[in-house]
């Protein structure tokens, strides 16, 4: 009878197929919310939140008679008050820095490879500092969001600290990553907190939403989204397995970052058009510089 198998023979094992499974889930999750945001009955019951889901627009008129509603309709009317909290946002964050601390117990990330003690720092960093923005920036607002988009990103938050090591960057940091990876992931950043901080201040000194004015909002509505894409592509290359040039776990969760934020992208510069107007909003892309 063979000897029973030991932890670190279970988890190489595991590993690929967990691979597998983390892929399989972001890019499930990303075509569920393409779908969601193609079809208009979905799109205007689930997709917006915050001050979005507050738009004028998505408000019926009362002047309006409306035809008694099918019983499809009725089911997603009710599916749609399904609500928690706009600033439940701040368990993600709680959730990512908490398994970012256990996983670097678990993983004795003390002694393990440069290469993931410098993966798992980033991660780490990601967690805390949108953790305590979540906490500083957070308005006294009772917006409130569908309750999938906040079990969504628990799944997330609590799958994307598995795929930092699940493919086992085991190596070195090369010449390359240390110079250019790890200073790009470091900017974006630097620059997502400097817009969350002007953000919070332009809603919070003018008592209202105001439409941004700093330099980078003249070119993009969302650059704050554009650097959260940008620090989860980093960090798929930075974490390669040796002989690759990128984990294709952490590729699938920024594709899920990417979709999700470029949906909210478009509703938030649908929501700006509505509230200031097109000529003020003028030719200003969403996520990104000069293509969209």
């Amino acid at each position: 009878m063979p000897p029973p198998a030991t932890a670190g023979q279970l988890d190489a094992l595991l590993a690929p197929a967990g691979a597998v499974l983390l892929r399989a889930f972001y890019l499930a999750a990303s075509l569920l919310i393409i779908v969601i945001q193609a079809v208009p009955a979905l799109r205007s019951r689930f997709l917006a939140y915050g001050s979005r889901a507050t738009s004028p627009a998505s408000r019926p008129s009362a002047a309006s008679k409306q035809p008694k509603p099918s019983l499809v309709s009725q089911l997603l009317d009710y599916a749609a008050t399904l609500q928690v909290p706009h600033n439940w946002f701040t368990h993600f964050y709680v959730l990512s820095a908490a398994c970012s601390l256990f996983w670097g117990w678990r993983l004795q990330i003390w002694s393990a490879s440069a290469q993931l003690q410098v993966v798992w720092s980033l991660m780490l960093l990601q967690g805390i500092r949108r953790m305590l923005e979540s906490n500083a920036y957070t308005s006294s607002s009772q917006s409130r969001m569908w309750f999938a988009h906040w079990l969504l990103g628990l799944l997330f938050y609590l799958s994307i600290n598995v795929a930092i090591w699940i493919e086992r960057p085991a190596g070195h940091l090369t010449s390359w990553s240390s110079a250019t990876l790890v200073p790009a992931i470091l900017t974006a950043h630097l620059l997502q907190h400097s817009y969350h901080a002007y953000l919070y201040r332009l809603r919070t000194e003018n008592k209202g939403y105001q439409l941004p004015t700093h330099p980078i909002f003249s070119d993009l509505l969302c650059p704050h989204y554009t650097c959260e894409t940008a620090i989860y592509l980093g960090l798929s290359f930075l974490a390669a397995p040796t002989g690759r040039f990128v984990n294709w776990t952490l590729f699938c969760g920024t594709i899920f970052v990417a979709v999700n934020l470029g949906v909210t992208a478009i509703g938030t510069k649908d929501w700006y058009i509505e509230r200031f107007g097109r000529d003020k909003v003028g030719s200003r892309k969403r996520m990104v510089p000069g293509v969209w």
